[in-house]
Formats: C-alpha cells, structure tokens, sequence
C-alpha cells in the first residue's frame, strides 16, 4: 500500500463498512439540509427585503402547522441518526466470543503487541530510545484476514489513542485502565496506525503499519517462519525465537555462520531447496531431513563438506527439534547472528567467528 495517507482512506474491515454507510448518511443529510436553509435564507434576504424608507416591516404572528412541522421532521432524521450510531456502536463495542485476543501498551513512543503464543512486536517508536531487546522486535501489527482479532489496550505513561482509519478505529489509551476495541479485516495490504491523541516530544514517531495476511501466512509468521514483522530476525516469543536461542547456546554458529568461507554450509535460505548430496543423489531441504541431520549428520552429508559435525541425538528433545527446524525456515539472507549475540563469550575468549583450517604453504 502506498505511504501517502489518502483524503479518504480504503475500507478494509466490517466495522469500516458499517461506519462509512453511517458517515456519508448523516453527511449527505447534514449538507443538504444545509444548502436548503441557507438557500432559503438568502432567498428571503432578497424577496423581502426593505425598499423604502417609509415601507413598513409586515407583523407575522407565525403558524402552529409549520413550527410542528419544522419540529417533527428534523427530529426523526435526528432519531435515523441516533439509530444508526447505536447500531455501529454496539457493534463496535462488542468483540465475538471466538475472536483472538491481542495485548497493546502505549508507551511514549511505541506501541507493544503481544500475541497469544507470547509473540511480541514492538510498533513505531524511535530506535534510537529504545532497549537492544525492543529494537530486535521492531515491526508491524499481523492480522488474519476473515477472522475477528479482539485488542485489549492499556498504557504505560500518559493518554495515547490507537487509531486504524482504514478499520475506521480508533479508542484512547489510557494509563490504569484496559481499553478495548475488535477488527474484522476484509481484505489484505498493510494500513496506517497512528496515535490520534498528543503525548509529548516524539508523538509524530508513535505511527507504525498493521499488516493483513491470509491465515496461512498468519500462522506461518506467528510460528516464525516467515518476516512479515518487518525484520528479517525470527519475532521475539515466537518458536522460530527459541530455535534461535538453541542454536547459539547448542553452538551451531560456530561451524554454520553466514560466510561462505565457513566450516559448514549457510543455512540461510536454504530451506525449501534441493541440494546434491556426496554421491550423487539431491536431497529436498524440509523438515524431516533437518531433523535428520541434527539426529543423524552423517547420514546424507552436502556435497563438498566434511562430515564433522556431531550427532546432537540424546541431547534435544522433539520440542527443541521443532524450534530449531523453525528457526532455519526463518533465516533470510544476512540474518545469521554473530556467536556471541545472546550468549556473550567469557573474558578473554575471542569474539570472531573462527576461520577455517587452511594447510600450509610448502616451504620449497
């Protein structure tokens, strides 16, 4: 979606279809009535204005008829009005039973989302103030399309207001207080999210994206297979998170960093491809043979590369499997993280990634 907002911004969920009927009714309406009374007004100031010093003004004692008249007409619009808003509102005001809860907290100047599997996202903000933790989980607010995703909002410091005007929402936020507000996304792209209500300095940092996907690519991106976060790195509290935090702590970095010059082959991208195998024979990189090759290393070993890596059977469980499986699905390109990243090397121990063995040159 493009960058600019538009005068009038797309409809991308129920609730802003809903809204827009209402919104242009009551518009409509409100003009025509408008153009009518001053039109009217003007008329009059013509037809009837004084000519003459010596005209006289007419005494118009008024009619019971056209005061009921302008009475009840303009009340039952008002009432159509009032209708509808309950209609909206009530709508609005109340999530499905069904619908995926999302925490948010407004801190000045991000908002934080935390799913349900314990993903977080860190939305909008400047860098440059924030943790090294909250800087790694910068990204976009995902949603499923066709499925109900119920926010429920607080905020750390002062007012702010969620505002999506493609959902044609937006509810404040407020301190010692848990605010609420559902969507029902109609269609994908990605949509603006702003704070509507000024809180401070960096008040025009506080904006950020809301992406909707299909649900196949939501529950990919929530399992952390794929970056629709906005980062290449795999989403804080995502599986594909704790396969990261496997694979420095288990040491795989040292041997499969992201140089090409490296012990053992990068893994980044690798998933989803087929490779040639010593032999051979070509193997199709999917979960069942990442499996295998951390059980079994040395059963179908890359052509080109020597069968040193060890065998890590006996060493993870089948949930350690599935997050390290997870995390190389995830791994773009130049997303490989230095060794030392989560778990800092001890005093004294070198911070390089080690370079490979070369034999050396033969003295003649």
């Amino acid at each position: 979606m493009n960058s600019i907002l538009p005068f009038i911004p797309v409809r991308a969920s129920i609730q802003a279809d809903k809204f827009e009927a209402l919104f242009w009714y009551i518009t409509i309406v409100c003009t025509l009535a408008g153009i009518l009374v001053y039109g009217a007004m003007l008329y009059f100031c013509v037809r009837y204005r004084r000519v003459g010093p010596a005209e006289l003004t007419p005494r118009i004692l008024g009619s019971e008829k056209l005061e009921i008249t302008w009475t009840i007409i303009p009340m039952i619009i008002f009432l159509t009005f009032f209708a509808g808003g309950v209609y909206v509102f009530n709508y609005a005001a109340h999530a499905p039973r069904d619908a995926m809860e999302v925490f948010v907290i407004g801190k000045q100047w991000m908002w934080k989302a935390q799913y349900p599997n314990g993903q977080r996202v860190i939305i909008g903000g400047n860098p440059v103030n924030m943790s090294d933790e909250e800087r790694s989980s910068i990204g976009r607010l995902v949603l499923p399309v066709g499925r109900p995703v119920k926010l429920t909002l607080t905020s750390e410091d002062v007012i702010h207001d969620f505002g999506v005007p493609a959902f044609r929402s937006k509810i404040d936020v407020l301190p010692g207080r848990y605010s609420t507000a559902w969507y029902h996304p109609t269609r994908t792209g990605e949509y603006h999210i702003f704070c509507d209500q000024y809180c401070g300095t960096w008040h025009s940092l506080m904006v950020g994206k809301v992406a909707v996907v299909e649900q196949n690519e939501f529950d990919d991106w929530l399992a952390g297979f794929t970056p629709l976060q906005g980062s290449k790195n795999a989403v804080d509290g995502s599986l594909a998170s704790e396969g990261r935090q496997l694979f420095l702590k288990l040491q795989c970095i040292k041997c499969h960093s992201g140089d090409v010059q490296g012990q053992a082959p990068v893994l980044e991208g690798l998933y989803g491809s087929r490779i040639p195998l010593d032999g051979g024979a070509f193997q199709d990189v999917d979960d069942s043979y990442i499996q295998e090759s951390i059980l079994q290393p040395r059963a179908k070993v890359a052509r080109g590369w020597k069968p040193i890596m060890p065998s890590y059977e006996g060493q993870v469980t089948p949930e350690d499997l599935n997050a390290l499986v997870a995390y190389i699905r995830s791994l773009q390109p130049n997303t490989t993280p230095n060794w030392t990243d989560r778990f800092p090397a001890p005093n004294g121990a070198p911070t390089e990634r080690p370079q490979p063995k070369t034999s050396p040159e033969k003295k003649p």
